[in-house]
């Protein structure tokens, strides 16, 4: 009993590994507290659902191209709406900002797709493989392993390429990156676009493992911010172990005190972290694993 209740936390804690790295992305090194996260999530599930409705295509074939329109969104709320206010209104007003273009999203899907609930059924979602005499789900494993995937493919981005040292130097001292030439606003702003467009991977993946409607916005938003916290922002390792964390503290709450309980037990362990280590789990900036 103890290992399944392990093996299924570690299972969902992958996806909210993937979760966690794009909301910690955002607010951990280009500073902005993105509450359009959860929306911005769900539209890339209701994008997936609605190919594979008229296409027949599977979310794991358009993953990649929902991830690129949810970067361009992303990219759009930067520099059109974030980036004018960033410059000329405090802190507060991004929080605004954000929570306006996440209601506007979430209408939008209303508009389009209804508030019923909807579930992409793939050919492996009755499937199951045993693991230490534990059955496990499929499509738990290949959405776990994908997004591990995904998250280390970001981790190389990040510490290999140019760009992503740009972004990372743009965090660490703007005004020296400005004097060697790196286009600080630019480096946010593909940053903000990055960190959407993982939590659009994100979305696709939650389409195979759960019904889904837009008030699922809400709840998504809620456990990122619960994975910034336990794990510490603007590290690749901090949102590992708190996305982690987050799945094993929900599968054993399930089977101990019931799984309607598993948002208010992560809110505890997140209030407990505030005030026992308010740096997270893992405390280090910026994303050296």
């Amino acid at each position: 009993m103890f290992l399944s209740v392990t093996l299924n936390g570690l299972m969902i804690g992958g996806l909210y590994v993937l979760m966690g790295t794009g909301f910690s992305l955002q607010w951990g090194i280009s500073g902005i507290i993105n509450l359009s996260f959860g929306s911005m999530t769900v539209l890339a599930a209701y994008l997936a659902f609605m190919f594979f409705s008229l296409l027949g295509l599977q979310p794991l074939i358009t993953a990649i191209p929902i991830a690129g329109l949810i970067f361009l969104l992303g990219l759009a709320v930067y520099h059109f709406l974030l980036r004018p206010t960033i410059r000329r209104a405090p802190l507060f007003v991004t929080l605004i900002m954000t929570f306006a273009v996440g209601m506007v999203i979430e209408n939008f899907m209303l508009i389009a797709w209804g508030a019923d609930y909807r579930m992409v059924t793939s050919p492996y979602s009755g499937l199951s493989v045993q693991l230490l005499n534990t059955n496990l789900p499929f499509v738990k494993i290949i959405v776990f392993f994908v997004s591990l995937i995904c998250v280390y493919a970001v981790h190389l981005f990040m510490s290999k390429t140019k760009t992503g040292k740009a972004i990372q130097a743009s965090c660490l001292n703007p005004q020296g990156a400005e004097v060697i030439g790196i286009e600080v606003p630019k480096m946010y702003g593909i940053n903000f676009g990055l960190g959407a467009a993982i939590g659009a991977l994100a979305g696709v993946m939650v389409t195979n493992l759960t019904a889904f409607s837009v008030v699922l916005s809400g709840t998504l938003l809620g456990k990122v911010f619960i994975i910034a916290v336990l794990g510490g922002l603007g590290n690749i390792l901090g949102a590992a172990v708190g996305g982690l964390t987050l799945g094993l503290v929900e599968s054993y709450a399930a089977v101990t005190i019931g799984p309607e309980f598993n948002e208010a037990i992560g809110l505890v362990v997140m209030i407990l972290v505030l005030v026992l280590r308010p740096r997270g789990l893992i405390g280090r900036k910026y994303w050296d694993v």
